[in-house]
């Protein structure tokens, strides 16, 4: 590989880019669809008036296409919620307007909370909703978590090196899923505007 401080040479190459893969690896840019997860925290609101919410300090998790998840913060005085407010980029203060309203319809007591913190980042989504891993044009991979990276990268990153060492303990329940791409796509998810739309309309036709 040409870089601008010098050529690079090496006997393998593992592409983990996941939500922001691009034009660096074009073949699996095209075999997974980057969608935006927003979260924002609450103000302090105290100890005692989030365990009253959340009395076990666990996090929940919905099951609407759009998708809700909230706990309290580590330090046990703030709510976290994130979510889709959208599945294409929208600014913070939009997606933290939408996030608020929908933990005040969870938590009507919050009618008086205000957002502290807002932020996003990408994650990746697959035609299988399974992750993919393997080897493809000579570069090693481990993509498309649809959303559940934080626990499932860990375990795929150290089957994916035992791959790489050609050891037998690399084998994933994965392995035999087709890792395909997504028909009339280049990596460029012009779509995922009626895909907000979509999920949005199925979820108020089921009345969640």
């Amino acid at each position: 590989m040409r870089t601008t401080r010098g050529n690079i040479i090496a006997r393998e190459v593992v592409a983990t880019t996941n939500g922001y893969s691009g034009r660096a690896t074009p073949s699996l840019a095209r075999r997974i669809v980057a969608i935006p997860s927003f979260l924002i925290a609450t103000e302090s609101l105290g100890e005692s008036r989030v365990r009253k919410l959340i009395p076990n300090g666990r996090m929940i998790v919905e099951t609407r296409s759009t998708h809700r998840y909230y706990r309290p913060s580590p330090d046990g005085t703030r709510i976290v919620i994130g979510g889709r407010a959208a599945l294409h980029p929208i600014q913070l203060d939009e997606a933290s307007r939408w996030l608020m309203k929908e933990l005040r319809l969870i938590f009507p007591s919050l009618a008086d909370a205000r957002v502290s913190h807002a932020w996003t980042g990408n994650v990746a989504m697959t035609r299988s909703d399974l992750p993919g891993i393997g080897q493809r044009d000579g570069i090693w991979y481990a993509l498309g978590c649809n959303g559940g990276g934080v626990a499932m990268m860990p375990h795929l990153g150290r089957k994916l090196a035992l791959k790489i060492l050609g050891e037998r303990e690399g084998a994933t329940a994965f392995d035999d899923i087709p890792f395909t791409a997504v028909p009339l796509y280049n990596g460029n998810a012009w779509f995922r505007p009626l895909m907000t739309w979509w999920f949005r309309a199925g979820d108020m036709l089921r009345g969640s």
